[in-house]
């Protein structure tokens, strides 16, 4: 079974079979990826910053650990993930437009251009 790993400094990502060794190091930066911010069980809000509850718990989070409980997450499930869906959800809860999934120059240029229109149909009202 092949695993992928992103590094959590580069965002390059690593295959590997079967298992991640606890040494595991990018190819490219030597960032350690056997860490507890590439652990799907990772979650800054959880007792230990981890949801799995029989885990030793682990002081520095972007360091190698030995924690046998380490699964890497999956590849595109991220925090910008998370807080796009939590975006999401919040303007679903206020009402509000759903935020789009731009490139935040692009969204910015966007609500520049929507804010220009409603100036000028402000002032170009008859």
């Amino acid at each position: 079974m092949k695993l992928e790993v992103t590094c959590p400094a580069c965002a390059t990502v690593h295959s590997f079979d079967d298992v991640v060794p606890f040494r595991a190091e990018c190819d490219k930066c030597a960032a350690d990826l056997h860490v507890c911010i590439s652990c799907r069980f990772y979650d800054r809000y959880a007792d230990n910053e981890c949801r799995e509850d029989q885990a030793d718990p682990v002081q520095v989070k972007d360091r190698r650990n030995l924690c046998e409980y380490w699964k890497p997450l999956a590849i595109g499930d991220d925090a910008i993930d998370d807080v796009a869906r939590a975006k999401a959800r919040l303007a679903a809860a206020f009402g509000l437009p759903q935020p789009s999934h731009a490139s935040p120059g692009a969204s910015s240029s966007t609500a520049a251009d929507d804010a220009r229109r409603k100036l000028e149909a402000l002032f170009n009202k008859k």
